[in-house]
């Protein structure tokens, strides 16, 4: 029987990657509304009628939604989830596009706009909040896959961050350049003109299904690759997360006597997550790979 110890990459392999691939638009931003694209006629976005409740509970935690955005400030750590959720629902009635610059948070009003700024590194990038998760961890913001790419940021969790909520005069009757292309069409086409991938294109034209809760008693994971020696896995880990897999994994494992290591994408818990992965890879050259149980 082969023996399986799975070990979290987390910033140890974050750390060796270059960078993530580009897939958002001008990585930061300082002025509130200098050069910006003009914003739609109706202005600051009404409170959405989705994922507003005064309180709501998750894992038996309940969280309290604030009533208004203005002045809120904190620091805290951002994480980033991208092409595992691509297509899927958010908290706010939407559909989670990884190249939009989206985040989400536990009780800002939905929608938000909210400057977040890299604390090592000085990026600062403006956001739209239309979700509520996922959390996996102990991040205070979890950032579209473009939006964490724009900031600088490979880790998966942990970046050290700073936001602040901007306000409907702050905005000046303008939104900021990089909010030009925070929504895709079903073409696949952002306002700005510029066009994601052919996989979150076909992701994004899926009929539209009604959210479920996700059923955390049975996990999935995808097992990219297996090799003899460390190095090539690392470089199949910063691949799979330069295009935005952002639960990839190294494994090692014990088979025939010899320890290979593994690269694994996961927990999934539902098809759609699968779904999402197995495009995701294809569409970046990978069709060798196998789904597994734990």
């Amino acid at each position: 029987m082969m023996t399986i110890k799975w070990q979290r990459a987390g910033v140890l392999l974050a750390s060796a990657a270059i960078g993530l691939a580009a897939c958002g638009s001008n990585p930061s931003t300082t002025d509130d509304a200098q050069g910006g694209a003009k914003a739609p006629a109706s202005g600051f976005e009404a409170r959405s009628a989705c994922g507003n409740d005064a309180t709501y509970t998750i894992e038996g935690k309940s969280y309290q939604v604030m009533a208004s955005a203005a002045g809120y400030t904190e620091s805290g750590t951002a994480g980033w989830y991208g092409a595992e959720f691509q297509g899927t629902e958010t908290a706010g009635c939407e559909v989670f596009d990884m190249y939009a610059y989206s985040a989400a948070h536990r009780t800002l009003p939905l929608p938000s706009f909210v400057r977040v700024t890299h604390q090592q590194n000085g990026k600062n990038i403006i956001v739209r909040i239309n979700d509520r998760g996922p959390f996996e961890g102990g991040d205070l913001i979890q950032l579209s896959f473009a939006a964490a790419n724009a900031l600088g940021i490979t880790q998966k969790h942990g970046a050290p961050v700073k936001l602040e909520a901007l306000s409907p005069e702050q905005f000046k009757g303008q939104l900021p350049a990089d909010l030009v292309a925070a929504e895709s069409g079903s073409d696949g086409r952002s306002l700005d003109g510029s066009r994601t991938s052919s996989a979150a294109i076909r992701v994004l034209q899926r009929e539209k299904q009604p959210l479920r809760p996700m059923n955390k008693s049975k996990v999935y994971y995808i097992v990219a690759g297996a090799w003899p020696e460390r190095n090539p896995a690392i470089d199949m880990f910063v691949r799979l997360t330069s295009v935005g897999l952002s639960k990839t994994e190294l494994a090692t494992a014990q088979e025939k006597g010899k320890t290979v290591h593994q690269i694994r994408i996961g927990p999934l818990y539902d098809q759609d997550q699968i779904d999402n992965v197995k495009d995701a890879l294809q569409s970046n050259g990978l069709a060798t790979f196998k789904v597994v149980a734990q």
